[in-house]
C-alpha cells in the first residue's frame, strides 16, 4: 500500500508522538495509528457485548453456554503433560 498525507494539528501530532514513543516502545506514527485503531475496535467489541448481555439475558445465556460447548469440543482429549510422566 501506498503512503498518504493526513492533515492533523501540531498538537495532535505531538500527541501521537509521545504515545507512540513512551507507550508503544518507540512505533512509527502509522504503527501506533494502527494500534489505537484496534484498541477502538476492540472496546466497541466489548461494548456490543456488554450492551447484549444488558438487553438480551436469554440470548447471552445461550451464548455462553454455545461458547462453553465449543471449548469443551475443541480440548484435547488428554493432558498432554500427564502423558510425560
Amino acid at each position: 500500500m501506498g503512503s498518504v498525507m493526513i492533515r492533523v494539528d501540531e498538537s495532535t501530532r505531538d500527541d501521537l508522538t509521545r504515545v507512540a514513543s513512551e507507550d508503544l516502545g518507540g512505533a512509527s506514527a502509522d504503527e501506533a495509528i494502527r494500534r489505537l485503531l484496534a484498541e477502538h475496535w476492540q472496546m466497541k467489541a466489548i461494548a456490543a457485548l456488554d450492551a447484549y448481555r444488558a438487553t438480551d439475558p436469554d440470548g447471552w445465556a445461550e451464548y455462553v453456554a454455545e461458547a462453553d460447548r465449543e471449548d469443551r469440543a475443541s480440548a484435547p482429549t488428554a493432558d498432554v503433560w500427564d502423558e510425560a510422566a
